[in-house]
């Protein structure tokens, strides 16, 4: 550093990102860095009337550490802001270790305990009736309108309604513990064996190559359910909306009549969010008992509802819970062995 910037938490935020974040980190993680030690700055400045870098303690990281609790942040949010505020502190202390006369102010604070990691498992019953639902789609997706009325069985399907993909989506979520991104990003030549007529007789099928996060790859097997809703699928629907040749050929397309559509006619990630949130509400609206209501359904209670069954089935086996959902860390790990509050109590029930 050449000079010495004024006695300005702004001025030496700058400065750190100017020299030390800069041209260093990705722009997404400059960003949110540039957004977390603003917001410290915004919080001194309001609450003594100045913003001298000088006048920083512990106290004021404590406090503003309480603030964002008290805006609603998620702890981990907080925690990401308190990091960012340390190692910008760590940087200033090395470049002048005058600047905070009592010490570093970010040392000492201790990050926000997270909540414990419960996933949002569905239950027996729930998949059962999702099943159902899935298995008798084709209404849902016909067309409405009083013309219909008296022969509602006769209406067509809506242009770009496609039944046999969403419900193949349900069931090689649920069989599988994919992630949505994982899901769009399969190719058909990924899925062994891949013609309908295969994959209807075949005892046993899988999707190779699963690239997941970390450069990870992983192989996942594929139920029996999940391997006639692919059948059906690639027989009704894919090879109508298909517009690509060759081993690039998405597993999951979204329907030619789209648009905006990609020339490959691969579906985004939020189409998944969109597809199930919408069978979600059906499932729901044709569902008496509350206590069964899924919605709003995401496509990570499914991963979440794979696990839990795959921890049950393998004893909450470490090793094949990482194998078959590519996840190194036991945190996460942890979070698909730990049953929910519903089920954890209902163990005890009759005890």
């Amino acid at each position: 550093m050449l000079t010495t910037p004024p006695d300005s938490l702004q001025a030496w935020i700058d400065c750190y990102l100017q020299l030390a974040v800069q041209g260093v980190r990705p722009d997404s993680v400059i960003q949110k860095i540039d957004l977390h030690l603003k917001r410290f700055q915004a919080f001194f400045e309001a609450r003594y009337g100045q913003e001298h870098i000088s006048s920083c303690v512990r106290r004021d990281v404590q406090a503003w550490q309480k603030s964002l609790a008290d805006q609603g942040l998620a702890a981990s949010t907080i925690n990401n802001h308190l990091a960012s505020l340390s190692a910008f502190a760590t940087w200033v202390n090395s470049q002048d270790k005058t600047v905070f006369r009592m010490g570093d102010p970010t040392k000492g604070v201790r990050d926000m305990p997270l909540p414990p990691l419960e996933p949002r498992v569905l239950t027996e019953e729930q998949v059962r009736s999702l099943k159902n639902l899935c298995d008798r789609l084709l209404p849902f997706y016909q067309v409405k309108g009083r013309k219909w009325l008296r022969q509602p069985e006769e209406a067509p399907l809506r242009v770009k309604a496609r039944p046999w993909r969403d419900r193949a989506i349900v069931f090689v979520l649920l069989s599988t513990g994919l992630r949505r991104e994982e899901l769009v990003n399969l190719n058909l030549h990924q899925v062994a064996p891949h013609t309908p007529n295969e994959l209807r007789q075949a005892r046993r099928a899988r999707i190779h190559g699963v690239a997941g996060k970390g450069n990870t790859q992983r192989d996942v097997f594929l139920s029996l359910d999940a391997r006639q809703a692919l059948a059906d699928y690639l027989e009704q629907e894919h090879s109508g909306d298909r517009t690509t040749t060759g081993e690039d050929i998405p597993l999951f397309l979204v329907a030619a009549e789209a648009a905006p559509r990609r020339e490959d006619g691969r579906m985004s990630p939020r189409t998944i969010n969109a597809i199930l949130n919408r069978i979600g509400r059906w499932h729901d609206a044709d569902i008496l008992d509350e206590q069964r209501h899924i919605s709003p359904l995401r496509p990570h209670d499914l991963r979440h509802t794979f696990a839990f069954h795959l921890a049950k089935v393998t004893g909450a086996d470490a090793y094949e819970l990482e194998r078959r959902l590519g996840h190194r860390s036991q945190r996460y790990i942890q979070r698909y062995t730990n049953p929910p509050e519903d089920i954890a109590a209902s163990y005890i029930e009759d005890f």
